[in-house]
């Protein structure tokens, strides 16, 4: 039983890195204000997007915020 449920929490990291590597693949080579609009459109937050696109939080905060006045 022990097996069965490290084996699924395997499955769900594996199902959530993959899905990380298809947002990165999807953003490349948009403009940064794209690249963090898509991220946000697919639920990442602030700091996640900034660890997986290499942006400054900062300037995720500032972008992300900047969509809200529009």
């Amino acid at each position: 039983m022990r097996e069965n449920s490290t084996e699924i929490e395997l499955l769900k990291e594996i199902s959530s890195k993959l899905g990380d590597l298809i947002s990165i693949f999807a953003v490349q080579g948009k403009e940064k204000e794209e690249q963090i609009k898509i991220m946000v459109n697919n639920e990442y937050s602030n700091s996640k997007i900034s660890k997986l696109l290499g942006i400054p939080k900062g300037t995720v905060d500032s972008i992300r915020a900047s969509f809200k006045k529009k």
